[in-house]
């Protein structure tokens, strides 16, 4: 008899417009809520501890009374769709901002030796992934009508697969009487939650700077939500096959960061910009706009 092929790892994705009181890596469990949910939402029967694990999930508000999520959760073949449609969003995306890179080279010059030393090529990978794709356009998409996020204000999704659920992505943590920090890189990444703990280590973008980062983003942002919204009708028989895609604000945040790891992996192939060796970059800001907030 042979044995079965094993089944790829779960991965849990998240998004927030402001830092959520409680993350929600603290209430889901990737490796354990990923084969459930898809288990209840396929009708299949749970064993006790199944059952006991769905109980919790519905008493955070993560599940319904009947035990299917609230969020998106896609098995692997539905993440795969999801990908593809989202990938040809990032992939106008990055046509899109290579077309007008010499704009951007303008603003991100001179935040080469602040953010990643002399010539460090990551202040372009943080000011085109972070400042411009992550932050603003989703703070532009929340202004045309994106509902606020659910569960301690965050979108939360569920996909099966590596780099199912995303790779990069932009986390903002408020600094009292100081601004704002990012991080924009992979959750996965030693140096995370080491800048986390010592935001002091990340360099404080020159004020003289941020009037026009924050004009190009808002500029060019409004242009890439226009290819979203273009997108949104592709985008939208897919979702209907993804347990939980009803929550359609948590389902194009997710497909958005598909998109944005599409359009960085294409930047970055031509030469572009380049990932950071550490697997993130941080500034500090003081605009809240650049924040996305």
């Amino acid at each position: 008899m042979r044995d079965s092929p094993p089944r790829s790892a779960w991965r849990l994705g998240w998004w927030a417009p402001l830092p959520p009181a409680l993350e929600p890596g603290e209430l889901v469990d990737p490796a354990v809520h990923g084969a459930l949910l898809a288990a209840v939402a396929a009708g299949a029967p749970l064993d006790h501890l199944g059952q006991h694990r769905l109980e919790a999930l519905k008493a955070a508000g993560l599940a319904t009374a009947d035990g299917r999520p609230r969020f998106p959760v896609a098995q692997a073949a539905q993440a795969k769709a999801v990908r593809e449609a989202a990938c040809d969003l990032g992939r106008a995306v990055a046509r899109l901002v290579a077309g007008e890179w010499s704009r951007l080279e303008v603003e991100y010059e001179p935040v080469h030796a602040t953010v990643a030393g002399p010539g460090g090529p990551a202040a372009a990978f943080l000011v085109v992934g972070g400042l411009l794709l992550d932050l603003a356009v989703r703070r532009l998409l929340r202004r045309q009508g994106l509902a606020a996020p659910p569960f301690g204000s965050a979108f939360v999704w569920l996909a099966e697969g590596d780099g199912a659920a995303g790779t990069w992505f932009a986390r903002v943590t408020g600094l009292p009487g100081r601004g704002n920090l990012i991080r924009f890189g992979r959750p996965d990444a030693p140096g995370w939650e080491l800048t986390a703990v010592d935001p002091e280590s990340a360099p404080a973008l020159p004020a003289g700077r941020e009037p026009g980062l924050r004009e190009l983003c808002e500029g060019l942002g409004w242009s890439v939500v226009r290819l979203v919204e273009d997108a949104l009708p592709a985008l939208d028989p897919v979702r209907r096959r993804v347990a939980g895609g009803d929550d359609e604000g948590a389902f194009l945040s997710w497909a958005y960061t598909l998109a944005v790891d599409e359009a960085l992996e294409r930047l970055a192939a031509r030469g572009l910009l380049a990932p950071p060796a550490t697997g993130v970059v941080a500034v500090r800001v003081a605009d809240p706009a650049l924040a996305g907030i």
